[in-house]
């Protein structure tokens, strides 16, 4: 192991909470989040166990250079602080490889022609490249402001959506690197459905549209479908604090960007009265990762690299190893592994009894993820 991989450092045992400032909360009612609304859930924030809090783009349409909004920076800065949560104004002011290789980087032919998803042994190599690199400590992150939601990319929007939302967020917080959760995954929040052109805020959509569709005379229905599928007003859609109308995002009457009418479903007040949640499951996870040194600073094993129906691999550290099982498909699925232990100790799962076990086979069942901790 590298020196750089070995040594203990805050923000390689850190979880960063990624803000996307004009869609978390708007305190002035009107349509556009703030800064005095971020201070405001900092409590929240707080409560996820996360350690720092980032934004990107820093700037948006809130002019950092303003003197008034310069002071609620402070004040936001200073209100943070006070609650234990570092601010970081740019993901460049870490020591931290922020790779994209897994993300759905747009061009404007892809409007035209979409990308191909990635499968799960692609991912897999993604992942092992990033492990081999043993100069760089990465960047552990799904997406952000400008991706679609992980869950509408991997996982289960309908029948397996609680399940396959904790299974992403069990592969997050369990490689090796710093976790970046962007706001709303821990939610399991999904692609919105913008039923035209017109509700769409990307501008590259309206310039493709301006520009190719109109004069090349494309289907306006298959490029309003491909849009519903790589627009980055996906994860722009203004968080969703309950099921009212406006999502308790604003006391206004509008907002910026189309509320995600899912939010009747998924929204942070129901989720927090559920213990078996997503956005629980999440604060499990975080506290697991900070209970277990071995968890962050171990070696990475990929027990099943070429499979695309199961992500299975290890974590090996010090003093103890962790067997991370996830169901990567809506099947139940057989999966061996040898442990060299006698007693494999259940840290969590997302189906509340687990499935069979039995002489180093496990049986996990659609989207099953778990954790097991033993010693060496």
């Amino acid at each position: 192991m590298s020196r750089i991989n070995s040594e203990r450092e805050w923000w390689k045992e850190a979880v960063i909470y990624q803000i996307y400032p004009q869609s978390f909360k708007d305190s002035d009612n009107d349509g556009v989040g703030d800064w005095q609304g971020i201070i405001s859930k900092l409590d929240y924030i707080q409560s996820l166990g996360v350690d720092a809090i980032c934004f990107r783009p820093f700037s948006s349409h809130l002019s950092h250079q303003d003197s008034l909004q310069k002071n609620a920076f402070e004040q936001l800065v200073k209100e943070a602080n006070s609650r234990g949560l570092k601010v970081i104004s740019s993901r460049a002011d870490l020591p931290i490889s922020f790779q994209t290789e897994h993300l759905i980087l747009r061009e404007s032919s892809n409007f035209l022609n979409p990308p191909t998803e990635l499968k799960l042994s692609e991912l897999k190599r993604i992942f092992r490249k990033r492990e081999q690199a043993k100069d760089d400590w990465n960047c552990v992150y799904w997406g952000d402001h400008d991706t679609p939601r992980v869950l509408s990319r991997f996982g289960n929007t309908s029948k397996f959506e609680n399940e396959s939302a904790k299974m992403l967020g069990m592969i997050l917080l369990t490689l090796k690197g710093t976790s970046l959760i962007y706001q709303g995954d821990e939610l399991g929040m999904s692609n919105c459905t913008f039923n035209s052109v017109e509700e769409f805020r990307d501008e590259k959509v309206s310039e493709i549209y301006e520009s190719v569709i109109k004069k090349i005379g494309i289907d306006e229905q298959v490029f309003l479908r491909v849009c519903n599928q790589i627009s980055v007003d996906h994860a722009r859609t203004p968080m969703p604090w309950d099921n009212t109308e406006m999502a308790g995002f604003t006391e206004g009457d509008t907002s910026w960007l189309k509320i995600n009418p899912s939010n009747t479903r998924i929204n942070v007040a129901s989720q927090e009265k559920d213990p078996e949640s997503i956005l629980n499951f999440y604060r499990s996870l975080i506290k697991i990762r900070k209970e277990h040194p071995d968890l962050i600073y171990g070696d990475y094993n990929d027990l099943r690299p070429n499979c695309n129906k199961i992500f299975a691999y290890k974590r090996i550290g010090k003093d103890f190893t962790y067997l991370v099982l996830n169901n990567w498909i809506n099947k139940t699925q057989s999966f061996s592994v040898k442990c060299k232990a006698s007693v494999l100790n259940l840290l969590l799962s997302n189906y509340s009894n687990e499935s069979h076990y039995e002489s180093n086979t496990f049986e996990l069942q659609p989207y099953e993820c778990r954790i097991y901790e033993y010693a060496h």
